[in-house]
């Protein structure tokens, strides 16, 4: 192999390696529509709040947020939905720690954490946002629920 197919070959792989990064970057936090209609079963969840068992969604909205234990970005993504939850009316937030529940991410594909699916009233997966949300994606997806 010459010196200059390395050359090219190696800012081929540069430039790859710096598109996938944005690609990336650009797509984390943003949430991507779910038209699957999937259902979530609570007890299959087994999600717990307060030291209760959840059993009812949210009025409007639920964010079902996967968490592990090793993620900085779940604590802070789990703050902003819980202060969302306390000021919106009809909004609820459940945490689910997934690294003991394999199946679970396996159902649901999550492959990072964390991950949130956006949950209509009747618990029908409507979006779903990897990586910790943004601010403007939240404020989004709940107005699509015109709390």
């Amino acid at each position: 192999m010459t010196l200059e197919l390395r050359l090219i070959l190696l800012v081929a792989l540069v430039l790859l390696a710096v598109a996938a990064g944005l690609w990336f970057k650009f797509n984390n936090g943003r949430a991507r529509s779910v038209t699957s209609g999937e259902k979530v079963d609570l007890k299959e969840l087994a999600a717990t709040k307060d030291g209760e068992p959840v059993t009812q969604f949210g009025k409007k909205i639920t964010f079902l947020q996967f968490s592990s234990e090793f993620c900085s970005q779940c604590v802070t993504t789990a703050r902003t939905l819980r202060d969302l939850e306390l000021h919106g009316d009809g909004v609820l937030h459940i945490e689910v720690d997934i690294t003991n529940r394999l199946d679970l991410a396996k159902k649901f594909s999550i492959l990072q954490t964390p991950t949130t699916l956006v949950l209509d009233a009747q618990g029908r997966i409507t979006s779903r946002i990897g990586g910790a949300a943004r601010a403007q994606t939240l404020q989004d997806e709940i107005g699509l629920f015109e709390i």
